[in-house]
């Protein structure tokens, strides 16, 4: 038995990459998902926008919208609160 320390691959290995493509293009809204009915769509949408899906945090760092069963992002950056 040894203990080997590593990242943990990741369960979402598609929604990480689209969101990293998110953020190497600053601010370009991307098509990111289709699902099978609009209000499935306008959930994922609502999560990404919430941070409540892991690959889009933290909240507040993406836009999305939905348009019929479509997802679609970007990249805003982090938000600070203002002192």
């Amino acid at each position: 038995m040894h203990a080997r320390f590593e990242p943990m691959p990741s369960r979402n290995s598609d929604a990480d990459t689209a969101a990293k493509s998110l953020r190497s293009r600053h601010g370009e809204w991307a098509h990111v998902d289709a699902r099978d009915s609009t209000s499935r769509a306008a959930n994922l949408a609502y999560r990404i926008r919430a941070g409540l899906h892991s690959s889009f945090r933290p909240a507040g760092a993406y836009e999305a919208r939905s348009q019929g069963t479509h997802v679609w992002a970007r990249y805003v950056g982090h938000r600070t609160k203002a002192t």
